[in-house]
């Protein structure tokens, strides 16, 4: 595995932050902003719709990985434990 990897992260803009990276030209900036699959922002939007609470997008990102419907590869940081679920997934998959 390479040392130099690329250090990830989330944004609830996800395309505000990628426009304002292809406005700027900054290539580094692109590939780090993590943009989800499209299936987490069609979800997150249906359970706004149905239940008028709106999650954060690693939060459905999570949900989704944890229920079997994302790749580990799909999600940002997939061991990094998160503060409403408990689930270790160390051992998952």
């Amino acid at each position: 595995m390479s040392k130099n990897k690329v250090k990830l992260y989330s944004s609830e803009n996800v395309l505000d932050e990628f426009y304002e990276a292809l406005s700027q030209n900054s290539a580094s900036k692109v590939q780090r902003l993590h943009i989800p699959k499209s299936d987490v922002f069609y979800i997150r939007q249906a359970i706004l719709a149905k239940t008028g609470n709106l999650y954060t997008l690693d939060h459905v990102e999570r949900a989704l990985y944890l229920e079997g419907h994302l790749n580990r590869e799909d999600v940002l940081d997939p061991d990094r434990p998160r503060g409403y679920c408990s689930y270790d997934t160390r051992n998952a998959r």
